[in-house]
């Protein structure tokens, strides 16, 4: 075999080398990317999910629930693609799409549901700070235009308020059930205030009429109540007033006895 020859193969043999491992450097970057792509969008999906069932029914406005349903939608989408073998993408990509259609139908409520429980505020608070994660993203990979992004956030803001509100007037029944009429009627009334600073109030009409009629009901229990402790108080005072006289009057008397038996 002349030199040539053997130069000859020495290079094809280096350029199937480079060619193999140019392969295989793509298919392992593929795999990590394929691999990345997956975790991301089931990250993704879990917190969508946790997004949907963790307000309440009729909590939120059909927008913000079609918003987050078009995305899982989405992301089911890209997953039966990545795990075709994955027949539970495709079931739930059938279950999302079943309620988006579902949530079209539904008459728009225009009186949320109040939260019952600590617990059920702690994990709205949760899903609202993860919703507006999720709108501001989209707002910046210009996903969605800003006029609508800041509807989306305007919307957030009113849910937070409802939510203070809340837990103050859960706070506030639990002093009233207490007895403790003055710091219930402290916690309505910061209800109130709550609602008076969040600036525009028609969502919150019919809570704000509820809010001050409790309020009223309160004092004037609360001022029965002072009355009635009043009253208690001033007939302790005569009675003790009573008991001191006719104290005064046995010393008196005893006093009149050993006068009489010194005599």
């Amino acid at each position: 075999m002349s030199t040539v020859t053997v130069i000859i193969a020495i290079v094809c043999l280096l350029g199937v080398l480079v060619s193999y491992a140019f392969v295989q450097q793509t298919v392992k970057n593929k795999q990590e990317h394929r691999t990345r792509m997956l975790a991301a969008l089931k990250s993704r999906s879990r917190t969508f999910k946790y997004m949907l069932n963790g307000f309440p029914n009729g909590f939120l406005s059909k927008e913000l629930v079609n918003l987050v349903q078009k995305s899982l939608v989405d992301v089911y989408e890209q997953l039966s693609m990545l795990e075709p073998e994955e027949d539970q993408h495709i079931q739930d990509l059938q279950i999302i799409k079943s309620q988006m259609t579902e949530n079209q139908r539904q008459a728009k409520s225009n009186d949320p549901p109040s939260l019952e429980n600590p617990q059920q505020i702690k994990e709205v608070k949760v899903c609202l700070e993860e919703l507006h994660k999720f709108v501001f993203k989209l707002e910046e990979k210009q996903t969605i235009p800003k006029n609508q992004g800041q509807y989306f956030r305007n919307q957030i803001k009113q849910m937070v308020t409802q939510v203070t509100v809340d837990s103050y007037c859960l706070n506030g029944n639990r002093a009233k059930k207490s007895g403790k009429t003055k710091l219930a009627i402290h916690y309505f009334e910061t209800a109130l205030s709550v609602i008076a600073k969040a600036g525009k109030t028609d969502r919150f009409n019919k809570r704000i009429t509820k809010l001050k009629e409790t309020v009223e009901e309160l004092k004037v229990k609360f001022q029965e109540e002072m009355d009635a402790e009043g009253a208690t108080q001033q007939q302790g005072a005569s009675q003790q007033e009573t008991e001191d006289e006719w104290a005064k009057f046995s010393d008196d008397d005893d006093m009149w006895k050993k006068k009489n038996v010194y005599d």
